[in-house]
């Protein structure tokens, strides 16, 4: 297992080999296929959608993507990205419909249809916090991203790895392995990466396009969100803090805060870092980011507020005012890490 799984009780035996094999037939005798995500995309759960779209496609399947929110700006090059649909008509139908990294059924935009509409529902997660919510539950918490996951199901299709499928997929491999860095990087995401490669994938292009091209709207606003990082008493917990204000007065949007917890997370001695992000639409729910350097398993901290993800990495929202929320982060944070 994985070095951010380890350790880290499995509630489920998810049965990985038993269900790629289901998720291949549904998808064999599938005409109209509806490949769909968790809301607020990041590049795994876009990547691996696209990739298995581009697939399908080039199939003669009929493939509809949608998320009804914006793609996240550094992903936007991805082939099939263009065509990714913001709403479904309330009487179209599928065959299948696929959700990558969801996590929860109540993730998913609002125009998924339900059964029977939506066809054979499968969930294609990595994450060990998922919720069994599909007719087939693909999941492997051992896979470092939900795009090798995609690329095992195109080799099960019997259909060759097209360069659109291969950039999506290394795409997605990239965004949940941060580059090859977290220690999710394992030789089986390095072989399937090798192979990518083979088919086309510049890895430099690739590097440039996902973490080394910024809105300028962007750095300013990391310049203020910066300012906002604080250590707490013991320095091993930082946090930083995102306000509808800031986001206002540079011009941005959410979209353009991912990363930022890395920086929170690479002050010397913090084990922890939160990211406190103020909703927009004027509701009290905070959205929470964690991040660990692996001591701590911090989705054990995000589902005890109805959230989750994996051992390094995970979040949830909480409904109160700003100190109310950073209260009770820092108490269950505090509580994690005096068992370190």
């Amino acid at each position: 297992m994985k070095a951010r799984n380890r350790g880290v009780a499995n509630p489920r035996e998810w049965s990985p080999r038993e269900n790629l094999p289901r998720a291949v037939s549904a998808l064999q005798s599938a005409r109209r296929v509806l490949l769909t995500m968790h809301r607020g995309p990041d590049g795994d759960a876009l990547g691996s959608a696209l990739a298995l779209g581009a697939a399908l496609r080039e199939m003669g399947r009929e493939v509809v993507v949608y998320n009804p929110d914006e793609l996240p700006y550094n992903f936007r090059f991805l082939p099939g990205a263009g065509e990714v649909r913001r709403e479904i008509g309330a009487a179209e139908a599928f065959d299948v419909t696929i959700a990558t990294d969801a996590g929860a059924r109540d993730r998913l935009g609002p125009h998924v249809p339900e059964t029977p509409r939506r066809g054979v529902l499968i969930n294609l997660d990595h994450h060990l916090t998922t919720e069994p919510f599909g007719d087939i539950n693909y999941v492997d918490p051992e896979a470092a991203s939900v795009g090798i996951l995609a690329y095992k199901i195109i080799q099960g299709l019997g259909h060759p790895l097209s360069r659109d499928a291969a950039i999506c997929i290394y795409a997605s491999i990239l965004a949940d392995t941060g580059c090859f860095r977290y220690s999710s990087t394992d030789p089986e995401c390095l072989r399937v990466a090798a192979e990518l490669l083979e088919h086309g994938v510049d890895p430099w292009e690739m590097t440039v396009r996902v973490y080394e091209q910024q809105p300028l709207a962007r750095m300013k606003l990391l310049a203020e969100v910066l300012a906002t990082l604080e250590l707490d008493q013991s320095g091993k917990l930082a946090t930083i803090t995102i306000t509808r204000e800031m986001v206002t007065r540079t011009g941005t949007h959410l979209d353009l805060t991912d990363g930022f917890i890395n920086y929170a997370r690479s002050v010397d001695g913090v084990e922890v870092a939160a990211s406190f992000s103020e909703p927009l639409d004027g509701t009290r729910s905070w959205h929470v980011s964690f991040r660990s350097r692996g001591n701590v398993d911090v989705s054990r901290i995000a589902k005890k507020f109805g959230g989750g993800g994996h051992r390094n990495a995970a979040g949830c929202s909480i409904d109160g005012d700003a100190q109310e929320v950073r209260a009770l982060i820092s108490n269950a944070v505090a509580e994690a890490l005096s068992h370190v």
